[in-house]
Formats: structure tokens, sequence, C-alpha cells
């Protein structure tokens, strides 16, 4: 099987987030609700096979190529490479992105390179792609839901919206929850008491600061949130800031052992699981939060971390110190989302829920079969490769 060609088309979707009555004509003319962005790549075979792949939730800030510019270079370093030589191929469009790449960019699109050429991959043999992954460990996969907040109406009409938010979550059978905190600790202390009430003491809720404290307000805010009744808190400290991470992230590779050591302080000072990304950060840092025992469970986003492989290579480096692991999500569409879902398949210590929740965001997908959420878990679908088509009609629909 050798790669005859290579198609990338731009499709831009709006979110739902809790317009939960939202029209999808309405949302499409409409920015208001925001929007993501995503390039989709379509790799062609001499067999006539395709494998799907996408760059997902692409921003602005990281100045992107154009879709035609990225079928470009995609053409030039795959075109009539053999798919028994897949690695190789993947390592020619690393060294084919341009050096001044933004780094987030640079792990995204080397993603979308990866699942397509894997999807293609297990199509040769015939099988889902968790098979050339390991084979199953599991047979579905626990989501937890990043429920949004509205920081920006008073807070009675939030709670209440929280409240029911929440409420049709847990009918859906979601057993798991995530709130982003760290903007306003007043109110996150009390939406936290709000959910408690709602969904009572054995509801999973874990809590992300995106490295909004210092060490000793991490210490201080973890512990009254704690008194409340979260069951974990995900990336206390500005030593390991996401923007920072995301944009420049050799500052915090320039220093892991810092990064990890003020992490383990925090960790040593408070009653919850601490939860770090690792992916889109140096092997480097992974190593040094092991050494230093700052975490209890590491967040890794494949589609940050440049594919699959070195995603499930994080994973069990931490399994190896007894580190438990979750799926982050960049807000993935069907492609992405059933490569991570495959991942989760085929990987024991993926054993907290994971925040695989782009298809309950997003007003619309691009595939044919479209994930669903039952009981608050995803499941995959028994087909050779990544188990999804393209909806030409929903790519007409949403193109950019």
């Amino acid at each position: 099987m050798k790669i005859t060609s290579v198609r990338v088309r731009e499709v831009s979707i709006p979110r739902i987030y809790e317009t939960r009555a939202a029209d999808p004509k309405r949302l499409q003319a409409n920015d208001d609700f925001g929007r993501s962005r995503y390039q989709i790549l379509e790799l062609f075979c001499d067999d006539g096979s395709v494998g799907l792949g996408e760059i997902s939730d692409v921003d602005e800030r990281m100045k992107p190529l154009s879709a035609n510019e990225v079928a470009e270079l995609l053409s030039e370093a795959l075109t009539g490479s053999d798919l028994s030589r897949w690695r190789s191929s993947y390592r020619a469009v690393a060294h084919a992105l341009p050096e001044g790449l933004h780094p987030e960019l640079r792990g995204l699109t080397l993603f979308g390179v990866e699942i397509a050429l894997l999807d293609l991959v297990s199509k040769r043999y015939g099988a889902p792609l968790y098979e050339l992954l390991g084979g199953l460990v599991r047979e579905k996969v626990e989501v937890c839901w990043v429920e949004y907040l509205r920081g920006d109406v008073p807070l009675a009409a939030e709670l209440t919206a929280l409240e029911a938010g929440v409420r049709e979550r847990l009918e859906q059978g979601f057993g798991a929850f995530k709130f982003k905190v760290g903007e306003d600790h007043e109110r996150d202390l009390a939406r936290i008491a709000r959910f408690r009430q709602i969904a009572g003491p054995k509801t999973y809720l874990r809590v992300d600061a995106s490295g909004a404290w210092s060490e000793e307000e991490a210490i201080a805010r973890i512990a009254e949130m704690a008194e409340l009744g979260i069951d974990a808190c995900e990336t206390p400290v500005e030593a390991v800031s996401r923007p920072v991470a995301n944009d420049h992230p050799e500052r915090i590779n320039a220093d892991p052992d810092g990064a990890a050591q003020s992490l383990a302080r925090v960790r040593a000072a408070v009653a919850v699981p601490i939860i770090e990304h690792v992916a889109d950060l140096s092997d480097a840092f992974s190593a040094a939060l092991i050494r230093h025992r700052a975490i209890d469970v590491v967040n890794v986003i494949p589609s940050q971390g440049g594919g699959l492989l070195r995603a499930q290579r994080l994973i069990h480096s931490a399994e190896t110190a007894g580190t438990a692991a979750l799926l982050g999500s960049t807000v993935e569409l069907g492609p992405g989302t059933a490569a991570m879902a495959h991942l989760a398949l085929a990987t024991a210590n993926v054993s907290v829920s994971s925040d695989l929740v782009g298809p309950g965001l997003l007003v619309d997908d691009v595939c044919r079969q479209p994930f669903r959420y039952r009981y608050g878990n995803l499941f995959p679908f028994e087909r050779p490769g990544l188990g999804v088509e393209l909806d030409e009609a929903k790519m007409e629909a949403w193109q950019a």
C-alpha cells in the first residue's frame, strides 16, 4: 500500500456549551456561541483505502498554516510512501514542518498525521485500531464531563444554570465532573457547594486551576475546596501554567525539577490527589514528576503530544511508578475522539475518567457515525481502523 495523494479541508463548528435547545442552522451563522476550527486530513492509497486524521481545535494565536499549505506540505512528505514503513512517513512529516511552527500546533499536526497513518495500517489488517495498540483491556471509556461555568452572570443565576446542567448530565449517567477554577475563589467555593447539594457525596468532582495559583494559594484554596468535597485538583501552581505550557513549553522544560518540586510541595500539604499535564512538555518533565513524587495522576492529551504512541509511552512510564493516568482533550471531532477512545481501550493505566468531551461540546460532527455518550461512557465503533467515515454533507455544511 502506497499513499497516492493527500487532501486537507477546513471546517468550523460552533460549540453548544449549555445552549441545549440551540438550532444548528442558527448557530452556523452566529459566532456568539464560540466556534472550534479543524483541519481534516485524508490520505488516499493505491488500493482505494482512505486514512482520516484531524488537526484539532486550531486557534489563531498559533498562526496556523492554511489548509492548502498543510496539504502541500503533507503531499511532499507522504506521496509515494509505503505503509509498511509508516513510522518513517511520520518522521518525514515531523522533519518537514516549519521550524518556527507554534509548539502546540506542531503536536496537533503530528497527531493528525499519525492517526491517519494508523487508520490506514489497521484497515490494511482489517482490525480496529485498538488491536494495533495492544488489544482491548476494557469495553468502554469513562468520561468526565467538563461543566460550562458562567462567570459573567450574577452568581444566583449561574448556580441555577449549574444545577440544571449537572442534573441533566446525572440523568444521562455521568458519574464524573470537572470544574475550571482559579479566577474567583469565593465563586468557586459556591459552585462546589451547590454541586455537592445536587450530586451527593459520591459523584466524582475534580477542579482544574490551569496554573492560576502560587504554592501558598494552592495549598490554602485546595484545603477549602477539599472540605466541600472535591476529589482531585489539576494543575494547581503557576510553575506549570497551562498558557505557558501551550505557548512557551521551553520555559518549563528548562527547569523540570523546579516545576516538579513546586507540585510536590503542594501535594505533600493537601489531602486530595494532584493531577498534571505531561504530553506537551518534555519527557524530562514527566521523569521529574515521578522522581519527586509530585503527582498522583498524569493527564495525557495525545493531540498535543504528537500522537498516540508517545501518549501511550508516557502513560506506561507513569504506570511503572504507580501513577495513574487519564486522557485530556482539546475538544476533538470524530476522528480525534475515535483515536483517543482506541488508546484508552487498549491502555490499562488509563484508569481515571477522561476528558473526552468533544462530541458533547460541539453542535455537530463531520462523521457519519457521531459519537454518543451512554451512561457517561464512550464506546468504540467495531470496524477496522478508527471506525469512522466522513459525512460529505456535514463537511460541506461546516466548511470554513
